[in-house]
């Protein structure tokens, strides 16, 4: 999945703020789940096995750091 992609997901999440979207990304051994919180006003990443959750400001940083979950996703697949 492309930055762009990834962008264009997170605008669509900002769209929807009054809704519950939740996406969820699969690797081997872990399971992320994201969503937008509009009382908090920031993306949520959540490490679903752990339950560790990330609070990202804004979409640069939060589209990097799907990025590289991503990145790593796709190498195992490779691999």
């Amino acid at each position: 999945m492309t930055i762009i992609k990834i962008k264009e997901m997170l605008e669509t999440l900002l769209q929807y703020e009054d809704s519950e979207i939740t996406h969820a990304f699969c690797s081997e051994n872990n399971t992320f789940s994201l969503n937008y919180s509009k009382e908090l006003q920031t993306f949520q990443l959540k490490n679903v096995e752990t339950g560790h959750i990330e609070h990202f400001p804004d979409m640069e940083t939060t589209s990097l750091a799907l990025y590289r979950i991503i990145s790593i996703v796709e190498e195992e697949v490779t691999d």
